[in-house]
């Protein structure tokens, strides 16, 4: 499967250099179950295209599933296309049927790279809706200051420095902090577009827990009595991203995100990203990388350019209503025989 992504790669350059350690880990994640719900294709004993499903541990009030797909260049003909999602979608409505019953609505969430036009046509043809878009921006930390500023960006000087809460403290993440941290994520997002409460086993393994996190150059703002999480940013490094990425040099990846809603636009987060870059820059990153919602107030009024932040890479996000799907093809023979069952939140700044 690393040899399929790596002639995926090749050909789309989207930047998904997941090797096969990086895939076993995915695939562990809750929610996964490859014996059930995922598909491959095969030509002889290479494959060639695979789809996995992720169910989600919780339906707010839509189970929102995530299709992870690849398919060889040399295979990306109409009909595999259609055949391969259409066996996606039944094999989601059979995951979803198994865990919420009948009365849940179900629908199905996958991105395409701004290069994988071929993938987000099928998509098009096979109902997915274009929902929403997303951008890579990447910031150069050998020329980051704290105040930023280049020929190609606008000079936007708060008016004021951050109002951080008497007596709060900056400090980096330690594993005496992961429930409080759990805790503040989970009220941060509560009715968050596509957001559902995460339990402590999922939020372990996605995100303190992951291999790739770094908790050293993580960074929480507590209460003065330390007890509470008022704002945080949470960061990983991916090993097939280090010196071989566009640019070279090392690269932190900006993950996670939040602040509590009672304590927007105090600068707060603006605070915990500019420490975060300059410790960043001290420990010898090249670049800093984050993905944006298009829809996110913050990205829209330029807060990242301002760091000096630039666009590298696009997404769209793809929604399939499975349930309407399943209405509308209802007695209608399918295209593929049954299927054999054999990768947005990232931030919530808030100033």
């Amino acid at each position: 499967m690393a040899g399929l992504l790596a002639a995926c790669e090749e050909a789309d350059r989207t930047g998904d250099r997941r090797g096969a350690r990086e895939l076993l880990d995915d695939w562990a994640a809750p929610g996964i179950d490859l014996a059930a719900g995922s598909v491959c294709a095969w030509a002889g004993p290479e494959p060639v295209a695979y789809a996995v499903t992720r169910a989600r541990e919780h339906a707010d009030p839509v189970h929102e599933m995530v299709l992870d797909l690849a398919v060889h260049p040399a295979h990306r003909t109409r009909d595999v296309l259609a055949q391969l999602l259409a066996r996606c979608r039944r094999t989601a409505d059979r995951r979803h049927r198994e865990r919420f019953g009948d009365g849940t609505p179900l629908e199905l969430h996958t991105r395409t790279h701004g290069h994988q036009r071929w993938l987000a046509e099928a998509l098009d043809a096979a109902g997915h809706r274009r929902a929403r878009g997303y951008r890579g921006m990447r910031i150069d930390l050998a020329a980051h200051t704290p105040a930023h500023t280049s020929a190609h960006t606008p000079v936007h000087t708060p008016a004021t420095a951050p109002v951080l809460p008497p007596g709060s403290v900056l400090v980096p993440f330690e594993d005496r902090h992961d429930a409080a941290l759990l805790t503040a994520r989970n009220a941060i997002f509560a009715g968050h577009p596509g957001s559902v409460p995460m339990t402590p086993g999922t939020w372990r393994h996605a995100v303190t827990g992951s291999p790739y996190f770094s908790p050293g150059s993580s960074f929480l703002l507590l209460s003065a009595d330390g007890r509470q999480v008022l704002c945080y940013l949470l960061t990983t490094e991916y090993p097939t991203t280090g010196a071989d990425s566009a640019g070279g040099g090392r690269e932190l990846y900006l993950a996670n995100a939040g602040t509590r809603p009672d304590l927007h636009g105090r600068g707060l987060y603006r605070a915990v990203i500019t420490h975060t870059l300059a410790h960043a820059k001290r420990l010898g990153y090249r670049w800093a990388v984050l993905d944006v919602d298009d829809t996110n107030t913050m990205a829209v009024g330029g807060f990242y350019e301002r760091l000096g932040a630039r666009t590298i890479r696009t997404w769209t996000g793809h929604v399939l209503d499975v349930t309407g799907a399943a209405d509308r093809t209802a007695g209608t023979p399918s295209a593929a025989p049954p299927a054999r069952p054999g990768a947005a939140e990232r931030r919530r700044g808030g100033g």
